[in-house]
C-alpha cells in the first residue's frame, strides 16, 4: 500500500511541477504577442491620405449628363446630354470646382455664375462633399467611368439658367458618350 502511495504521489509531483513551465512560457509568449502587435499609428495615416487623394481635374468642369438608356451596360451609351437643357432651353447649370472656388455656371453663358465663397470640401470613400452654409452638394461616383451623381441636402438654390441636372462627368468626356452634342437641331 505504501508503494502505491508513494506511486501516486511522485506521479502527481510531476504532473504539477511540468505543468506549471508550460503556463508561464505560454503567458509569457502571449504577452510578447500582444505587445508586438499593437498598432499606435495606423489611423492618423488612413485619414491624412483620404483628403490627399481628391483628384480635383476631375471636378475643375463637371457637364451636365442624363440616362438615356438605363439597361445599357456601356456608360457611354447608359448616358447622354440632357437634349432639352443642352439643345433648347439652354437652362443647365455646370460645376467648376477646386480647393478654392465653387463655381455654379451657366452651361450657355460662362460669364453667368454663382460662387460660394465659403465653402468646406470632405472625401469620403467614392464622394466628394462640398459644405456650403446653405447646403450639401455631395458628388457620389456611380459608374467605373467618373459618373458623379448628385445630391442636395439643404436648401437646393434657384438660380436663373442654371438648372441643376442630377448626373455629371468631366467635361472631358462628354465627346466619348454616344448622345454627346445637339446633332442638327436648329433651337
Amino acid at each position: 500500500m505504501k508503494k502505491i502511495i508513494l506511486l501516486y504521489s511522485t506521479a502527481l509531483l510531476l504532473a504539477t511541477f511540468s505543468c506549471k513551465p508550460e503556463n508561464k512560457e505560454t503567458e509569457k509568449s502571449t504577452k510578447n504577442t500582444e505587445q508586438v502587435s499593437e498598432p499606435t499609428t495606423i489611423e492618423k495615416p488612413i485619414l491624412e491620405k483620404k483628403f490627399e487623394e481628391i483628384n480635383w481635374s476631375e471636378y475643375s468642369n463637371l457637364a451636365p449628363i442624363e440616362i438615356k438608356d438605363a439597361n445599357n451596360k456601356d456608360v457611354f451609351k447608359k448616358y447622354g446630354i440632357e437634349f432639352t437643357g443642352n439643345c433648347y432651353a439652354c437652362d443647365l447649370a455646370e460645376f467648376k470646382i477646386n480647393k478654392k472656388n465653387f463655381d455654379i455656371v451657366s452651361l450657355c453663358e460662362k460669364n453667368d455664375f454663382y460662387r460660394y465663397k465659403d465653402f468646406k470640401y470632405e472625401n469620403s470613400g467614392n464622394s466628394l462633399k462640398i459644405i456650403t452654409s446653405d447646403a450639401n452638394f455631395i458628388f457620389t461616383k456611380v459608374e467605373n467611368e467618373p459618373i458623379y451623381k448628385l445630391t442636395i441636402d439643404g436648401k437646393k438654390p434657384v438660380l436663373k439658367n442654371k438648372r441643376i441636372s442630377e448626373y455629371y462627368t468631366p467635361q472631358s468626356l462628354v465627346e466619348k458618350f454616344e448622345e454627346h452634342d445637339c446633332g442638327d437641331f436648329q433651337g
